[in-house]
């Protein structure tokens, strides 16, 4: 299976640890950069890292975080530059912290400024996807078959299909 996203988009990984077997064999098989959120005080340079992949990509980035990497994609996202946050088509969320106890990534409750989808195992993060105006889907059903390819493979295809659409409304088609 040849996941969408790995010809049409640039993958940044964001994770604090080792990624779970699922999510590391997803990095693995899109060639996308995995990005170690680091320690407390690499807030700052976990942001600049951010900003290079990003301007650096040669097309749209797709940010696939878990853990406390979902809540330093939303840190990301709402505090840096339009420039930056517009080359980015979307994000799957995979298992966030709830709650981030040391506030290393707090940021303004605003929805995120692109697409993204939640996965959620634990069925406790529904207030914080509303917050960032993601869509929820059940986590265990991305861990089995390829499921979170899938979902990478939808996302990205409801970019482009949006993309589509705001092009024909510009030139007037739709």
């Amino acid at each position: 299976m040849v996941a969408v996203a790995d010809t049409r988009y640039s993958v940044l990984a964001l994770s604090d640890g080792t990624p779970p077997p699922a999510l590391n064999d997803v990095i693995e098989r899109l060639r996308a950069t995995l990005l170690p959120l680091g320690r407390e005080n690499d807030r700052n340079m976990l942001g600049a890292r951010i900003d290079r992949f990003v301007s650096e990509a040669d097309r749209q980035v797709i940010l696939l975080a878990h853990g406390a990497g979902c809540r330093a994609a939303a840190w990301w996202a709402r505090l840096s530059p339009s420039h930056y946050v517009q080359r980015v088509a979307g994000a799957i969320l995979v298992d966030p912290m709830v709650a981030d106890g040391d506030s290393r990534f707090a940021s303004p409750a605003t929805l995120l400024p692109f697409r993204s989808m939640t996965l959620d195992s634990t069925g406790r993060i529904e207030t914080l996807a509303r917050e960032w105006g993601s869509e929820v889907m059940p986590g265990d059903s991305a861990a089995r078959g390829g499921g979170l390819l899938r979902l990478i493979d939808r996302l990205s295809g409801a970019v482009v299909a949006h993309d589509v659409r705001t092009a024909e409304r510009l030139v007037g088609l739709g």
